[in-house]
């Protein structure tokens, strides 16, 4: 047992955050985390996280599991200064001076500053993101243990997560009856190419951001977000910035102009030939580069750490912002 006392860590948080899918609560304030063939039991008590296991191991696999070596306080405070102006009123700084989404970004760093980025196992962040594909978290979470249940190594009441090997030597049919759909050729076939090209994941933060995302995109399955998952995830690019339906959403509700939406509507209500224009039709006629884009505009300031910025707004923005 060891323990430790930290700011900016919320394991509740964290694990609903949607970047970990083996990481429960049994008991509220107890939880237990599984990374490839590691089980950890900790539990948290305001500043105070305890693990269930030695100094060593902690100091070997779950301090950087948990992203506890960086300065999250720093990554806080750039938050804060718009915190304290929106409330005092006052005139925003020159590098904040009407930006579009600084009233959201403020609050959803308050709200979710104690998501830390997990450093999670490639080839896992690879399989589980392919499986998240038009899945909800409850459907993932039982399609990827049923999946470790098959494949995985078992130890006594639990299993690690399996490799591409065990995945790949069951030939195509042997993903059948775990509820995947299609997403059973893509993991198959990534399972298959991940063995022949060589691959190991810890390897990957070895590329540069955009060869890591290029070769991801490779494998059957994986496209741009899926690949921009596995390398904030798994990849340990904290400028990685996955855009999903959500992420979609927000940027264009909060951070890019009135004038500029107004011309994209219009636009696209010409190109259609009606003014009904359902929600998801309009996010989806942006493509993913020019969302990338206004990511690059309304969060340079956060140059190095925007993916932990990422997981702060699709956390505030699931949790916390009343929908319409």
């Amino acid at each position: 047992m060891f323990t430790i006392k930290t700011d900016y860590f919320d394991l509740k948080k964290i694990m609903d955050s949607g970047q970990v899918f083996r990481f429960y609560e049994p008991t509220p304030g107890e939880f237990v985390v599984y990374s490839e063939n590691r089980r950890l039991e900790l539990k948290q008590k305001g500043r105070e996280v305890t693990f269930m296991c030695d100094k060593k191991e902690y100091e070997e696999y779950w301090e950087t599991y948990f992203d506890l070596k960086r300065n999250y306080g720093s990554i806080v405070k750039l938050a804060e200064k718009q915190i304290l102006q929106e409330n005092s009123g006052s005139g925003r700084s020159d590098s904040c001076k009407g930006t579009p989404g600084d009233a959201f970004l403020a609050s959803a760093c308050r709200f979710a500053s104690g998501i830390r980025i997990l450093k999670q196992d490639v080839w896992e962040m690879m399989i589980s993101f392919i499986i998240s594909q038009q899945k909800q978290i409850p459907s993932i979470r039982k399609c990827i243990e049923a999946l470790c249940e098959r494949f995985g190594e078992r130890h006594e009441t639990w299993y690690g997560f399996p490799t591409a090997v065990s995945i790949a030597s069951a030939g195509p049919d042997g993903l059948k009856g775990l509820s995947l759909g299609y997403r059973e050729r893509y993991i198959y076939e990534t399972a298959v190419k991940y063995i022949s090209d060589g691959f190991d994941g810890s390897s990957l933060s070895d590329m540069s951001y955009e060869d890591a995302k290029k070769y991801l995109c490779s494998f059957s399955g994986i496209g741009e977000k899926v690949a921009d998952c596995v390398c904030l995830f798994g990849g340990g690019f904290t400028d990685a910035f996955p855009i999903d339906v959500h992420i979609k959403d927000i940027l264009y509700r909060e951070f890019i102009p009135e004038k500029e939406k107004a011309e994209i509507e219009k636009a696209l209500k010409t190109r259609l030939g009606t003014d009904d224009i359902p929600r998801k039709k309009l996010l989806d006629s942006i493509s993913y580069a020019e969302y990338s884009k206004v990511i690059d505009g309304a969060f340079s300031a956060y140059k190095g750490a925007r993916g932990i910025v990422q997981q702060w707004i699709f956390a505030y923005e699931i949790y916390k912002t009343p929908k319409q």
